[in-house]
């Protein structure tokens, strides 16, 4: 019994050791070193381009479970996305990322603050967008109720 599992331990080793690693650097935990390593997965994300942005988002997301640096991930990259979904589903994960040490707490308050300044600020273009398109409307009515009170030309 003991001749048969070796060789199947041996061969179910070998496998697991062909296995691809991802694409991506695994960061070390974020208990372990807190803001700076925080720091340099944001300065790796700032430096991908949106599709390898999307396809990392893609990867994170099919995993089951997040463990904290997995979350914070996410998070920096939902961060760079211009949608509003993205940006509110970073601020929570950012919500429940442990805060173990003064600077790390200081980094993840400001990239909290950042978003909300970036949803505010989307939502102010959309509500200035609106107002304008309103001024033109009216601009456009009092233009053609001039034209229908001034007189027709002279004979």
């Amino acid at each position: 019994m003991m001749s048969k599992t070796l060789p199947v331990a041996v061969l179910l080793l070998s496998l697991g050791a062909c296995t691809l690693p991802p694409e991506y650097p695994a960061i070390p935990l974020l208990n372990e070193q807190g803001a700076p390593v925080m720091l340099s997965e944001l300065a790796r994300v700032a430096k991908l381009s949106p599709e390898q942005r999307r396809r990392e988002i893609a990867e994170l997301e099919g995993v089951r479970r997040l463990d904290a640096t997995r979350r914070f991930q996410l998070a920096a990259l939902l961060e760079k996305e211009d949608t509003l979904e993205a940006q509110e589903r970073s601020l929570k994960l950012l919500a429940g990322l442990p805060r173990d040490d003064a600077r790390t707490r200081a980094l993840l308050d400001l990239m909290r603050q950042s978003i909300r300044t970036r949803i505010e600020l989307g939502q102010q273009t959309a509500r200035t967008q609106e107002l304008q398109d309103k001024l033109d409307q009216i601009k456009a009515l009092e233009k053609s109720l001039q034209q229908r009170a001034a007189p027709q030309g002279n004979p």
